[in-house]
């Protein structure tokens, strides 16, 4: 039911996987360092990827997760640099720390769910997602925590969907190309510095009180 941590670490000439259906938990750093994987087939039951499990990856391109992953660990995609869109399942309840950081060629997230498990950390790597243009939050999210896309630099589009209650601190902080912003009328709460070194932002429409 489970592959266990280090399985296969610096497996380098590794290129593709596929899981089986009954593993429901990758441990940590279980594929870190297989420099060669360029793809991922994970079962629909999966529960929970570990600590840095795919860490480094660096050739791997996409991956999609099954809508039964509830946990992600930290620096869980790490430095996997030729990623470039993610989709986060409805499924998800806790992400951890840094887990996209690194991922260099990042474009485009999907997520579709609440966003309170990013008030943790620099979910997308403190500024290493240099390449991130385009989010999309699901009509089932309320939250965006703290610094959930602080220093994404080339994020210029996200949509902020009609059910959104909370936005945290620092929340698109240093979105340096994010040009335009609609608060939705759901909106009750809005954090210290949301939007500060926002310096091509040019348009603000609140739709609430």
């Amino acid at each position: 039911t489970r592959i266990e941590h280090d399985a296969f670490r610096y497996c380098s000439g590794l290129t593709n996987i596929t899981i089986p259906d009954g593993v429901i938990d990758i441990e940590y750093c279980a594929f870190s360092g297989c420099y060669g994987l360029t793809s991922i087939n994970l079962p629909g039951d999966l529960f929970s990827i570990g600590i840095e499990a795919f860490g480094k990856c660096d050739h791997l391109t996409s991956v999609t997760l099954p809508d039964s992953v509830a946990s992600i660990g930290d620096r869980a995609f790490y430095g996997c640099a030729g990623l470039t869109e993610i989709t986060l399942p409805n499924s998800l309840a806790l992400i951890g720390y840094d887990v996209f950081g690194g991922c260099s060629s990042l474009r485009s997230v999907t997520l579709l769910n609440d966003l309170s498990y990013f008030s943790a950390g620099w979910v997308f790597g403190d500024g290493t997602c240099e390449n991130l243009t385009s989010v999309v939050i699901g009509d089932g999210g309320t939250h965006i925590g703290d610094n959930a896309f602080a220093k994404c630099g080339s994020l210029s589009s996200i949509t902020i969907p009609d059910g959104v209650t909370f936005i945290g601190d620092r929340a698109f902080y240093g979105c340096a190309n994010l040009t335009e912003i609609t608060l939705p009328n759901s909106l009750a709460l809005i954090g210290c510095d949301v939007f500060g070194g926002c310096s091509s932002l040019r348009s603000v429409t609140l739709l609430n009180d």
